[in-house]
C-alpha cells in the first residue's frame, strides 16, 4: 500500500494535468476572441506598375460582377504616424465599425513607407465610412477610400508613398473602368483639407490612365 504522502501526490499531480488541459483550450478561445477586435487586413509590401502587374493580383481577388465601385477619393491620415491597428481603434472610438477606409499606404512611421494595406471593407467589398466633414450627398456609393498615412498640410508624402499610390489607382482604374474624372481629393467633396497643401495634385493627375467615361 502506498503511503498517505504518494497518494496525495498523486491526487495533486492528476488536478495539475487536468488543470492543464482545460486551460489550453480556453486560452485558445481567448486568444481567437480577442483576435475579432482587429478586422482582416492584407498587407502589401511593394505594388509594381500597371504595366507589370502579376496575373494574380491580390487587390482583386475579392471583386465579385456585383462589386458598385466607379469613383476613387484621396484622402490623409492627419497624423504623422500609425498603421492599420491604430486606425482601427481611433475608428471604433469615433463609433465606426473598424477601419474606415479601403486602403493604407505607409510612409515608414508604423506602416513601412508605400506598404499598402489592404483593409477588411476591401476583402469583404462593402463600402468605405463617410468622413465627418463630408455632406451626405456628396458621399455617393461606389467611393473606394485611399488614405495616406501623414498629414499633408504639415510636409508632403514620401516619394514611396506617392508612386504606389499612382500604381494602386492605376490598377483599380484598369480593371475598374474608373476614369480620371472620376478620382478626387477627399478636399474637393466636403468640408476637409485633405490630403492637403503639400498633396503633389499636379504630380498624381499626370500619371492616371486615360480610361474613357461610361457617360
Amino acid at each position: 500500500m502506498k503511503p498517505i504522502s504518494a497518494r496525495m501526490l498523486s491526487k495533486r499531480t492528476q488536478l495539475v494535468w487536468v488543470a492543464f488541459f482545460f486551460a489550453i483550450p480556453c486560452a485558445l478561445f481567448v486568444l481567437r476572441a480577442g483576435s475579432t477586435t482587429i478586422q482582416s487586413s492584407v498587407l502589401l509590401t511593394s505594388l509594381a506598375s500597371v504595366d507589370e502587374r502579376p496575373e494574380s493580383d491580390p487587390i482583386f481577388e475579392t471583386i465579385t460582377s456585383s462589386s458598385p465601385w466607379n469613383s476613387i477619393v484621396i484622402h490623409h491620415l492627419g497624423q504623422p504616424a500609425g498603421d492599420i491597428e491604430t486606425v482601427d481603434r481611433d475608428h471604433r472610438d469615433a463609433g465606426l465599425n473598424g477601419f474606415g477606409y479601403h486602403f493604407l499606404i505607409g510612409n515608414g512611421n508604423g506602416l513601412a513607407d508605400g506598404a499598402v494595406q489592404i483593409g477588411y471593407r476591401w476583402i469583404n467589398q462593402t463600402e468605405g465610412a463617410k468622413p465627418a466633414n463630408v455632406p451626405y450627398q456628396e458621399w455617393k456609393s461606389g467611393i473606394i477610400s485611399i488614405c495616406l498615412i501623414g498629414n499633408g498640410n504639415r510636409r508632403p508624402f514620401t516619394d514611396t508613398q506617392l508612386l504606389h499610390l499612382s500604381h494602386l489607382v492605376q490598377r483599380l482604374q484598369q480593371e475598374l473602368a474608373i476614369p480620371a474624372s472620376n478620382i478626387s481629393l477627399a478636399s474637393a467633396i466636403g468640408d476637409v483639407s485633405s490630403p492637403g497643401k503639400y498633396f503633389a495634385e499636379a504630380q498624381f493627375r499626370s500619371q492616371l490612365l486615360d480610361i474613357p467615361s461610361k457617360n
